[in-house]
C-alpha cells in the first residue's frame, strides 16, 4: 500500500468546508483509478487532513500523471489563503475481525 497525507491550513471555516467538498467529488474519481480508502479529518475549524491510501505507489503514480486538470491545485489554495504539504510512503496496514467498516461510505 501507498499513503498520501495532505495537510491544509485554510484562513476560515467557510473556505476548509468549500475546499473539503471539491476533494470528495474528485476522490470519488480515484476509486478507479486504484485508490483503495480515504479519509477527511476536520481537525480544527480552519484545518483540514486528507488521507489517501492507494494499493501501490504504481497506481498512485498513474492517476497522479493523468490528473493533469487538478495539477494547479496548489495554486488554487494559495489564491484562497490556504497553505498545504503533502507527505506520502509506503504503509503497512492492520485491522481486527472487529473493525467495521460500514462506517465508511462505499463508493462503486
Amino acid at each position: 500500500m501507498y499513503t498520501r497525507i495532505h495537510i491544509f491550513k485554510f484562513p476560515n471555516k467557510v473556505v476548509r468546508d468549500s475546499f473539503r467538498f471539491f476533494c470528495l467529488d474528485y476522490t470519488d474519481k480515484l476509486f478507479k483509478e486504484g485508490l483503495n480508502f480515504s479519509l477527511f479529518i476536520d481537525v480544527s475549524e480552519n484545518s483540514l487532513h486528507y488521507l489517501t491510501v492507494w494499493k501501490s505507489k504504481k497506481d498512485w503514480e498513474v492517476s497522479y500523471k493523468k490528473a493533469g486538470e487538478y495539477l494547479d491545485v496548489r495554486n488554487q489554495v494559495k489564491q484562497m489563503g490556504a497553505t498545504m504539504s503533502i507527505e506520502g510512503g509506503d504503509t503497512i496496514g492492520k485491522y481486527s475481525s472487529n473493525s467495521d467498516f460500514n462506517v465508511l461510505e462505499k463508493v462503486d
